[in-house]
């Protein structure tokens, strides 16, 4: 019997406690009990509670409602803001409240249906560990997170969340925030008391407004509650704190910040390794070991990685091999692939080029109908009633460029996103910036030029930055002919706005925290940045040659360009200098 073991029959034997043998389950890596799958790792509902709550019907009255709410209020520990994404749900149950079942009811549910279908697990709660906790109020619920350390990364032990009653809605900001606290201590009390922890806000001024010598009442019982704990307040940024509802807790362990790994899940041996215990996959691999010639012309076992494969015709004589997913790695295939968020079609593109598996167009057309981060940043689309018109344009000849931002500061201290669309191809470039001076905005145009070769003409709209006479002189030196769209009328130039609309979406989709979007653009990038050869069939284009212009000319111009950057510079040293 083992160290642990024994210690456990110690414990039972010092307290007179007995065992049921019918009941006892030993030599276990995980037990269900009272519905809890509990493991060393932590703790989760059991998998037939999170049936039941996902195979739940959409309410048709108050009463499936109830019942609906009284079945998730099991998961209460297990899910951040709870309070807050179930509000619009709960409203319906309030007295000479009608019955109306709302897109914001709608969304809540499919929240809900979200959250217990990724299986939410709260760690073990570590005596040895110090404890941090952490808390945020909204107008309308505030919720709290009790937190430990594994190395640099916290992990939650519980949440807690609470609806704001209608009087306590009316409290300023910062009280909430007290109010939060308060609560957060209360409910966690049988942790906190008789313990030293750490208070971690993003109210900057609450530690100010705790030391007030007058307060209101309600606010001295508060903090008079609080004097019974032993805690230090650390301000941390809200970008930063995990119980704001912009950021996402990270439970997992830290990992390189590599945006395209294809995660463990998906590699050659857990492939194998998974195939080889799947039902379907080993009767195919078996029948493959037999020989079985109608098997043998469909599968194969790739001789080198030792992975089922798949044989899809392509064409007339052309064979693709493609990697046989078994059915229990088909969700960690689609949350690798719908990474970018780019839709159904493009997501199955993307997956059918390496992957395959019985059923896949409709396993993606589902994952990515109920992606959550999908349902909250994209709208729906209308139906274009016509395509833009291309007026004969060749690829790359006509370009527009527009700024988006002022955006949050990104980890490597970018604000603005510097986009350019050809509006043949309609291939689009974002470029993160620093700031929109004529500088930053010329030097990137030549990158973006240095590439894809000239264009003849660019549209942009009127803003300051576009037509200073730097930028003008720009243009006129390269020959290019540069529109204004019209004011007021973003239609003008239709095509970019509704790209920046599928860039906002699809960045928002991907980032993970508000200051990480220009990482996130690598993502959309790696999707869009194609070479230019296969994005537009076409080599980069050069207007001074087709236009019959001499090398000399072309040398003259080349010389004129670089007097006007030497002037600039000289003007923007000065001026700093003066400054």
């Amino acid at each position: 019997m083992n160290t642990r073991s024994q210690l456990v029959f110690d414990r039972l034997a010092k307290f007179n406690l007995t065992l049921d043998p019918n009941k006892i389950q030993i030599c276990k890596t995980n037990i269900t009990y009272l519905g809890f799958n509990i493991s060393a790792n932590g703790y989760a509902p059991s998998e037939d509670n999170n049936q039941k709550v996902i195979k739940f019907p959409v309410p048709q009255n108050v009463k499936q409602v109830q019942s609906y709410l009284g079945m998730i209020n099991y998961f209460i520990h297990f899910i951040f803001d709870y309070a807050e994404v179930v509000e619009p749900i709960v409203n319906l149950t309030r007295k000479g409240t009608p019955f109306v079942w709302s897109e914001n009811c709608q969304d809540a549910f499919n929240v809900m249906q979200e959250i217990i279908l990724n299986k939410p697990t709260i760690k073990n709660y570590d005596e040895s560990k110090p404890l941090f906790l952490t808390t945020d109020a909204s107008k309308v619920a505030l919720c709290a997170i009790l937190l430990q350390k594994d190395g640099e990364n916290f992990y939650p032990i519980e949440f807690f969340s609470k609806q704001l009653y209608p009087s306590e809605r009316n409290y300023p900001s910062i009280r909430r925030e007290l109010f939060a606290i308060s609560m957060g201590i209360k409910h966690f009390r049988e942790y906190l008391y008789g313990r030293h922890f750490y208070l971690l806000t993003d109210a900057k001024s609450l530690t100010y407004h705790m030391n007030l010598d007058k307060q209101p009442d309600i606010v001295k019982r508060w903090l008079l509650y609080l004097q019974d704990f032993s805690y230090n307040i650390d301000h941390i940024k809200g970008c930063d704190n995990p119980a704001d509802f912009l950021s996402r807790m990270q439970i997992e362990d830290a990992e390189v910040n590599n945006l395209f790994h294809m995660g463990d899940q998906l590699s050659h041996s857990n492939i194998k390794l998974c195939q080889s215990m799947d039902s379907c996959t080993s009767e195919i691999i078996k029948r493959i070991e037999e020989k079985d010639s109608k098997t043998c012309q469909k599968y194969f076992i790739d001789s080198y990685t030792g992975l089922l494969m798949f044989k899809i015709k392509s064409g007339k004589d052309q064979i693709l091999n493609k990697i046989y997913i078994p059915r229990k790695l088909v969700r960690d295939c689609l949350l690798v692939s719908l990474a970018p968020h780019f839709g159904v079609q493009k997501t199955y593109d993307f997956i059918k080029i390496k992957y395959f598996w019985p059923g896949m167009y409709a396993d993606v057309k589902t994952f990515c109908e109920n992606c959550f981060n999908c349902m909250q940043s994209k709208r729906k689309r209308k139906t274009i009633t016509h395509s833009i018109p291309k007026h004969h344009l060749a690829p790359g000849e006509f370009l527009a460029i527009d700024i988006v931002g002022k955006l949050p500061r990104s980890v490597d201290n970018q604000n603005y996103i510097l986009t350019i669309v050809d509006h043949y191809s309609r291939y689009l470039e974002a470029i993160p910036i620093p700031n929109t001076t004529f500088n930053t905005i010329i030097r990137n145009l030549n990158y973006y030029f240095s590439r894809f070769g000239l264009p003849k003409y660019i549209l942009f709209d009127n803003a300051t930055y576009f037509k200073s006479d730097e930028i003008v002189n720009f243009y006129e030196s390269l020959r290019i002919e540069h529109r204004k769209s019209s004011i007021y009328y973003p239609k003008s130039n239709g095509l970019l706005e509704r790209t920046h609309r599928v860039l906002k979406e699809t960045v928002a989709s991907i980032s993970q925290k508000v200051n990480d979007w220009s990482t996130s653009l690598l993502i959309f990038k790696l999707h869009s940045t194609t070479p230019n050869m296969l994005s537009h069939n076409t080599h980069p284009q050069n207007y001074f040659l087709e236009e019959g212009l001499t090398f000399q000319y072309i040398h003259m111009m080349i010389l004129n360009m670089l007097r006007i950057f030497l002037h600039i510079y000289i003007r923007f040293k000065t001026t700093k200098r003066i400054q």
